[in-house]
């Protein structure tokens, strides 16, 4: 189920949310690093006639990975929610546009999009002779593998793609090995917004939380509504009552450990009792790219105590 809440910022944060309505398709390489390439995205086949010099990534998680494979200078446009880099090309475009006319004034010769809006943008982008990608947002960890790796093969740097996809394997590595068995059994719930969207553990980011052993309260309601992305309500939560808390929700919704702590009732829930509720930019919790890393080890740090919470103390 997708769920558009009228601010902005939001918009990227619950880009998540959008994989459970979209075919979670894998992409796949042609086997020649060479060019022109074929690759096979959401959007079906797609020939790169020749390395990309004007690439456009309307994908927060897409522009972290062109970067961090060494692309970026081949990038003349990012949509507004592409916080990482900080210098990337910034522009006020949304990524949810629906047709070609904000795109061509960039000239570019690759577009890659998270998801198309109005079912119909990557075919008039290619009728003008621009490929372009839609690579969705992930719903597991090889996803994010697998786009890493295509895009390597789109923009040309393959063997950094492959460097890429083993450093965010290692990173991940160590810090479930840095965390041992100490989150094993715990309880958690990760809050999308201040209405009590949440993911379960059958997404990209459940998977990181389970990496630790992390047990997820979400995951009866998910079962029972038939979607990785369902709506709790308060009470539902207060009698879970989750070892630890996390908040996605600070840019889109303003909501901090504070403010969780003084809803009505939840002075009961035993992570507000024991001060184990904590913040995460909303950016870091819904990009399923490089970032996974960091947002794994702010959640391993929450969990072994290594920063004081920003909660109430009382």
């Amino acid at each position: 189920m997708k769920r558009l809440i009228p601010l902005a910022v939001v918009a990227t944060t619950l880009l998540s949310a959008c994989a459970s309505t979209q075919a979670a398709t894998r992409p796949s390489v042609a086997a020649s690093a060479t060019f022109p390439v074929t690759l096979t995205a959401a959007n079906g086949a797609v020939t790169i006639p020749a390395k990309p010099k004007r690439i456009m990534s309307l994908s927060a998680s897409a522009t972290s990975m062109i970067f961090d494979i060494g692309a970026g200078k081949q990038v003349v446009a990012v949509d507004k929610y592409s916080t990482d880099p900080a210098n990337a090309p910034r522009t006020a475009l949304s990524g949810f546009e629906t047709s070609p006319e904000s795109y061509v004034s960039y000239h570019p010769d690759l577009v890659v999009l998270a998801q198309d809006q109005g079912g119909t943008l990557a075919s008039q982008l290619a009728s003008l002779g621009i490929p372009t990608l839609i690579l969705p947002p992930a719903t597991t960890l090889a996803d994010t593998y697998n786009q890493i790796t295509l895009l390597g093969r789109a923009t040309g740097h393959v063997a950094q793609a492959a460097a890429e996809d083993s450093s965010i394997r290692k990173g991940l590595a160590a810090i479930v090995r840095s965390v041992g068995s100490h989150a094993r059994g715990l309880t958690y719930y990760q809050e999308l917004d201040n209405t009590l969207y949440t993911a379960t553990s059958h997404t990209f980011i459940g998977a990181l939380y389970r990496s630790l052993g992390m047990v997820n309260i979400a995951d009866a309601a998910g079962a029972a509504s038939s979607t990785n992305y369902p709506q709790l309500s308060a009470e539902a939560l207060i009698q879970a009552s989750p070892d630890y808390v996390f908040l996605a929700d600070g840019t889109c919704c303003g909501q901090t450990p504070t403010r969780f702590d003084a809803r009505p009732g939840y002075s009961t829930i035993k992570a507000v009792r024991l001060h184990h509720v904590f913040d995460i930019p909303d950016s870091i919790a819904s990009e399923w790219g490089p970032r996974v890393v960091t947002f794994l080890r702010m959640v391993a740090d929450d969990v072994l105590g290594k920063k004081p919470t920003t909660g109430s103390t009382s």
